[in-house]
């Protein structure tokens, strides 16, 4: 097959297209013809070697995707998947960003057919990790969030969610031109942080509404600036680096204001593999399927052939406010 493959970690732009052997599923296992695969921010922090250990290289990045089950390695459960549309995911094995790809059949998603393949083909990264982060106030335990990055896919999920679910949402975006289509979409607090008075407003909107959780994508001073102006006792969870430096704090916040700065990791929460934890992990992606054609769906910008990956995608990603970038093996 041809597969796209990492050959030092040092950005995307190190991508290559090599023709290897294709895999081998195993019993319990599905080959996949893969149809398209996202470009999400982990797979870009992965081949620049900061997403969790560097790979050994070379290696065919793309950790979740979308495609049709063209053979199975045996067992009942996969032989019933043979021909279906499915979504799935990888975690430390051989990628999506190739013409093939082996999955585990027990962590298949079967896509219904009113969801594109966009949305199927980023099925799980973005939607889970929308869900989760909307938990505290879906449970009731804040009043109302935050959030940095909110053009992002991830950000209009939740945005969609806070309309569904009648939630408090503070949007924070980094440039004015994003505040009105977020407004179109149902936001009805949208904040650009480019502002001079962002922070001014920042200070005001949280007391207004009472949010004292924040999910921040962005990190550098971003941290710190949600850390100063929100209510007392508030907790901030950081889940991206694109800011690109770390995250600043002043210890003031931390020690006087009792402010709480933790980290969410998406693998972290799904890597329990005894029965018990796969089942939990099935429940979420059911739950997920539902909502990926309305709350959860995907927005694409580009589908970009293997061949061009290489020199098109460090120019695509320097803005992915108009949408997600996805690897189509078969264009």
């Amino acid at each position: 097959m041809r597969a796209l493959r990492l050959h030092a970690t040092d950005g995307v732009a190190s991508l290559r297209v090599d023709d290897i052997a294709a895999p081998v599923p195993r019993t319990g296992q599905v080959l996949v013809r893969v149809t398209c695969s996202p470009v999400n921010p982990s797979d870009v922090l992965y081949c620049e070697g900061r997403y969790g250990t560097p790979p050994p290289l070379p290696v065919v990045p793309g950790f979740e995707g979308c495609g049709v089950v063209v053979d199975t390695g045996g067992g009942v459960l996969a032989r019933r998947l043979l021909g279906a549309r499915v979504a799935g995911a990888v975690q430390g094995r051989q990628g999506f960003w190739a013409e093939y790809v082996v999955l585990n059949a027990l962590e298949t998603l079967r896509v219904p057919d009113a969801v594109d393949d966009h949305s199927a083909a980023s099925a799980l990264v973005n939607p889970l990790t929308a869900l989760a982060l909307a938990r505290p106030v879906l449970r009731r335990q804040h009043r109302a969030m935050v959030q940095t990055a909110a053009a992002s896919q991830v950000g209009r999920m939740l945005i969609r969610l806070s309309v569904r679910h009648g939630f408090p949402l503070i949007n924070i975006v980094h440039r004015p031109a994003l505040v009105e289509p977020l407004t179109r979409e149902g936001a009805t607090m949208v904040l650009d942080s480019s502002a001079t008075d962002f922070r001014e407003a920042l200070h005001g909107a949280t007391r207004k509404v009472g949010a004292t959780w924040a999910v921040d994508a962005v990190g550098g001073e971003m941290t710190g600036w949600l850390a100063t102006g929100m209510p007392r006792g508030s907790t901030i969870a950081v889940y991206g680096a694109l800011a690109g430096t770390p995250a600043q704090v002043e210890p003031g916040d931390l020690i006087f204001r009792q402010q709480t700065v933790t980290g969410y990791w998406l693998s972290q929460e799904f890597g329990d593999r005894s029965p018990l934890g796969l089942a939990r992990i099935a429940w979420h992606l059911r739950a997920a399927s539902r909502l990926l054609a309305t709350d959860l769906r995907s927005v694409a910008q580009a589908d970009v052939p293997l061949d061009e990956a290489a020199a098109r995608l460090p120019g695509l990603l320097r803005s992915t406010s108009a949408g997600k970038i996805y690897i189509a093996p078969g264009a």
